[in-house]
């Protein structure tokens, strides 16, 4: 799969492991006849870029962390966290990856990502390929429907500031670092600097988000007797 993407790179944000983010992204077009000009009429001026600029300081970061498989996570597991109920939890985590699932993908198909070429036509007028959006689609609200209770869940017991809350509250930043890892591992070479940039910054926030929960975790296990004290 990896030399697959030894061709165009530069035309291509890359590949992962996460949700809707492992399909490869593409920047532009790579019929030059497909959408001409801004209107998205037909004509041969090329392709029309894409919302996403590989060379875009803020979009192009922005972008990486939000197709992040572990930010996916963070929404569930945030949603969780703000419910007092367990049902709540779990019900509204589902909701919310399923429906920015949906949002991902109508925004891929609005830009143009679904358009394809039939191949017997000589006219090479384009046409949105439904299967290919449908399938995607519809594979990645599954997905959401197996995670999101999992993650909502999880999300509702870090609710628990103690000890016992704190594997709870580790996840999404633990994620973050194995992702990240991986990532840098396997794809950072084949993209562009300002993609390594990124990932290596979201690892060491996640790395230093991992500091911070266990050391406020030991430090109130190790207060609490002393309070019991002075209460007595």
């Amino acid at each position: 799969m990896i030399r697959s993407l030894k061709g165009p790179i530069e035309h291509r944000v890359g590949f992962a492991h996460g949700l809707p983010y492992p399909y490869q992204f593409p920047l532009s077009f790579p019929h030059p006849g497909v959408l001409g000009r801004a209107d998205g009429r037909c004509g041969a001026r090329g392709a029309r870029p894409l919302l996403i600029n590989a060379t875009d300081p803020v979009g192009h970061p922005v972008h990486l962390v939000l197709s992040a498989g572990w930010s996916w996570a963070a929404l569930a597991f945030c949603v969780g966290l703000a419910r007092e109920s367990r049902v709540e939890s779990v019900v509204l985590a589902v909701a919310s990856l399923v429906t920015a699932v949906i949002a991902y993908y109508l925004t891929k198909l609005g830009q143009g990502q679904y358009l394809t070429l039939g191949r017997g036509d000589p006219s090479g007028t384009p046409y949105v390929s439904w299967g290919d959006f449908a399938s995607k689609t519809l594979v990645w609200c599954v997905v959401a429907c197996v995670t999101g209770p999992v993650l909502g869940l999880a999300g509702n017991l870090a609710r628990d500031h103690g000890l016992r809350g704190l594997p709870f509250r580790m996840l999404v930043p633990v994620v973050a670092v194995v992702e990240m890892s991986e990532r840098l591992d396997v794809e950072a070479p084949l993209q562009r600097p300002i993609v390594d940039t990124t990932w290596s910054g979201v690892r060491l926030v996640a790395v230093a988000a991992l500091v911070v929960l266990v050391g406020r975790a030991v430090m109130t296990w190790r207060l609490r007797p002393s309070a019991g004290q002075a209460d007595k």
